[in-house]
């Protein structure tokens, strides 16, 4: 099971109800870390979703991270509002337009192993696609950090996350969508892509650890 920094509570989720995700403080001991002991190590095709919620727009900061000390990590993240993905360097995606402050918004990007197509979901919509290469061996075998990048020095995300997913397929818009719900309560998975996959009910893990 993973760890919490000093500055992490839970919070309101999507649905109002108390203890429903994470509260981070964009602080340096603000964050979630996991240990990768094989299942998060994907290699190939990837997704990655959860909610977020931003009090202002221009915030900056890691949603989900891997690290690497040899190689570029895989990012989930917001730029000055804006949705963002790196799976390899240089390979940057991000949207035009911000998230709009104070709303739950259901994020996530993935990359296809197979097609090379990296892509940014928004409310279970593909808003942003672009070409890095197929075949491409990611780099998801070091420990990962939610709320943070995975290497110290990086920085911090300032905001509420909850039901971060991670899948080892490329997901359709029509599994994007049919997942929206995982991990807030209601569980309603597609077990046909949940091998090898381990998925994050991020609503339990905190209040575990307080009891």
């Amino acid at each position: 099971m993973g760890t919490t920094g000093t500055d992490v509570c839970l919070a309101p989720g999507p649905d109002g109800k108390p203890s429903g995700s994470y509260q981070f403080s964009g602080e340096s001991g603000s964050y979630i870390e996991f240990p990768n002991n094989g299942g998060l190590n994907v290699e190939h095709s990837i997704t990655m979703l959860c909610w977020v919620y931003m009090e202002n727009s221009g915030v900056s900061g890691p949603l989900f991270t891997y690290t690497n000390p040899t190689r570029w990590g895989i990012r989930l993240r917001i730029n000055s509002g804006k949705l963002a993905t790196r799976f390899i360097k240089d390979t940057l995606l991000i949207t035009n337009l911000p998230l709009v402050p104070k709303q739950w918004h259901y994020v996530g990007s993935s990359y296809d192993h197979e097609t090379g197509k990296a892509s940014l979901w928004l409310n279970g919509t593909k808003v942003k696609e672009g070409d890095i290469g197929a075949r491409i061996t990611l780099s998801t075998e070091q420990i990962v950090k939610m709320g943070a990048t995975a290497k110290p020095e990086g920085s911090n995300f300032k905001g509420r996350i909850t039901a971060m997913q991670v899948y080892n397929v490329a997901l359709t818009a029509d599994e994007v969508n049919e997942v929206k719900d995982a991990g807030r309560g209601r569980n309603k998975y597609m077990y046909g892509i949940r091998t090898g996959v381990l998925t994050f009910l991020t609503r339990n893990f905190l209040e575990k650890q307080e009891a």
